[in-house]
């Protein structure tokens, strides 16, 4: 990791954890129940991290609220909880959420180049 991000991270992390956050974590992340404590400060390292690195965008005329955000940030860094190194994941700068199935543009080609719409919901 690099220097600059290094601290940035723990300008992130000197401040604590919101409690407000540690609330929705426990209506909205069922699975932060079954953490334990090394695990859950891991998991709430790894939040703060990406929502302070990625960009969460509502889409389809969708307002994010911190509720959402929070739950978005923690889903997503349940999968980062055992893993080696503290990547949070290095490759994606945006999340766009919608607020319901959306379609998206499909090229297919079979003989020929075709365009249609897709209809989607809960994608990654």
């Amino acid at each position: 990791m690099a220097w600059l991000q290094r601290m940035r991270r723990a300008e992130i992390l000197r401040h604590p954890f919101p409690p407000e956050w540690r609330e929705i974590l426990a209506r909205n992340v069922p699975a932060v129940a079954k953490l334990d404590a090394g695990e859950r400060a891991t998991l709430e390292d790894k939040v703060r991290i990406f929502l302070a690195e990625k960009n969460l965008e509502g889409c389809g005329g969708l307002e994010l609220t911190d509720e959402m955000r929070v739950t978005i940030a923690a889903q997503a860094c349940l999968l980062l909880l055992h893993l080696e190194g503290d990547a949070v994941f290095p490759t994606v700068e945006s999340v766009l959420v919608y607020p319901s199935a959306y379609k998206a543009p499909q090229a297919r080609r079979a003989g020929g180049v075709v365009l249609d719409d897709q209809a989607r919901l809960g994608e990654s």
